[in-house]
């Protein structure tokens, strides 16, 4: 195989701009550079693994990591090793193809190596070769990234090489923008005056709010604009290119989810009928049977499996019910599912229901839970949850033994009673359409004002 091909900077640092993925990164009109970029330390004898759906830019984030690896001047460029294994045949291939790397950089005495081995989930038993080459020794030395699309076998095949990812080994996820990073991204000059909150104390969300009320017209605009694209960038770019989504687009990351719940041994009429009933109990409290009833599935098990596979492909987001004596998930309860991107929706509703850029207040409440689930990977809100007795909270994150409140009613009046189930906690945020009441104990708070300060 001819490395240099697939490593144009070998034949000079400077190379890497003529990269494909750096130069379709430079010709877009919105760039987004996670802040990861800049954190993440590349240390030898450790196994990243970077996980997130298709067309989320995990490539193009390799490759700006080689990019700023190459910026270093201590760094030989033939250290850095990428390859593509779309087309290999099988594990075995690509143990061969790793040794002869390794041969080579014996030859030119690289004591440090980084090897990023993008879309390795579409090489069957692929963990097989990463254990032989590790515990031979031969991967000594050496930083390793695993990419995939296929989020399901990275997540799984990690967790077949346990103690050999390494003292700082770890599972990098490139999601979706959230509403904040979305601003960030069109409108970096009106994101940098944003200030986020720092704890979830209501008078600290009123200070960020009245300093994000400056800007409430363009991000209003902007929060339309993010129900119909999601935090996706290719869908983004292409959006406000051709002031519509291309079908394309659409057919791509339908045939994403089909595609790796298929190779997991399911059927896409399945999925269809499950996608078909979530889409209109969306926001609704349900259990494994009746989301099985509904979507006329045989076994509410066969339910459970595709949503867990689904959540683990950052396609739905289950919420569970929070026992409020001891402060603990009830497992056992009704969920709430929804879809951890507004475009994922779009893509299965026009697919089911031939609807596009259908927007209510259920995506909404999709949107602002999936955002203030997001901050559970941050570490900001360790959890998230749903609780329902007579009344109903949409939301509670806890944050160690604290518990905090949000209730969405994106709808053009607010009343007392909207605010019903927050005064059972004492205190909450009435997520609204446009309403802005801010108090101590409560405060009702429009979703794109909310959302920009997280």
């Amino acid at each position: 195989m001819r490395f240099e091909t697939l490593n144009p900077w070998w034949k000079g640092k400077e190379y890497i701009e003529d990269d494909k993925h750096i130069k379709e990164f430079v010709e877009k009109k919105y760039k987004w550079k996670s802040p990861l970029l800049q954190r993440l330390k590349l240390n030898p004898n450790n196994i990243f693994s970077l996980r997130g759906p298709r067309q989320i830019g995990k490539t193009t984030f390799i490759k700006l990591l080689i990019k700023n690896l190459l910026s270093k001047e201590k760094i030989d460029e033939k250290s850095i090793f990428f390859l593509n294994c779309d087309e290999l045949i099988d594990f075995r291939e690509l143990a061969s193809i790793l040794r002869e790397y390794l041969a080579f950089s014996k030859e030119y005495d690289l004591k440090n190596k980084y090897l990023f081995l993008d879309e390795i989930s579409r090489v069957k038993n692929w963990q097989k070769s990463i254990k032989a080459l590790k515990d031979s020794g031969e991967l000594n030395n050496c930083f390793l990234m695993l990419t995939g699309s296929h989020t399901l076998d990275i997540k799984y095949g990690i967790e077949r090489l346990p103690g050999r990812t390494g003292k700082e080994g770890k599972d990098i996820l490139i999601l979706p923008l959230t509403f904040s990073e979305y601003v960030e991204l069109i409108k970096p000059e009106i994101a940098i005056k944003i200030k986020k909150i720092e704890k979830l104390i209501i008078k600290d969300i009123n200070n960020k709010i009245n300093n994000a009320r400056i800007f409430d017209s363009d991000l209003k605009i902007l929060f339309k604009h993010y129900l119909i694209t999601g935090g996706f960038p290719l869908v983004i770019n292409e959006y406000f290119a051709n002031k519509k989504i291309p079908e394309y687009v659409y057919e791509l990351y339908f045939r994403w989810v089909v595609g790796d719940i298929v190779k997991w041994g399911k059927q896409e009429k399945i999925l269809i009928q499950l996608m078909s009933s979530i889409i209109n109990k969306q926001s609704t409290p349900v259990s494994w049977d009746s989301l099985a009833k509904d979507a006329e599935i045989k076994s509410h098990k066969t339910v459970s499996v595709y949503v867990e596979d689904l959540e683990n492909m950052f396609v739905l987001l289950t919420l569970y019910y929070l026992e409020l004596n001891k402060k603990i998930p009830d497992y056992n309860k009704n969920k709430k599912i929804y879809f951890f991107d507004p475009f994922i929706y779009h893509v299965f509703n026009k697919k089911i229901n031939f609807k596009e850029y259908e927007i209510n207040p259920d995506i909404v409440e999709a949107v602002v839970i999936s955002n203030l689930a997001r901050l559970t990977y941050t570490g900001l809100f360790p959890s998230i949850y749903y609780w329902k007795n007579k009344k109903e909270v949409d939301a509670i994150v806890k944050v160690k033994n604290e518990i905090f409140p949000f209730e969405v009613k994106y709808q053009n009046k607010i009343s007392k009673q909207d605010y019903k189930g927050l005064y059972y906690f004492n205190k909450g945020i009435l997520v609204t359409k446009d309403t802005l009441i801010k108090g101590e104990k409560y405060s009702a708070i429009p979703a794109h004002l909310l959302l920009a300060i997280f």
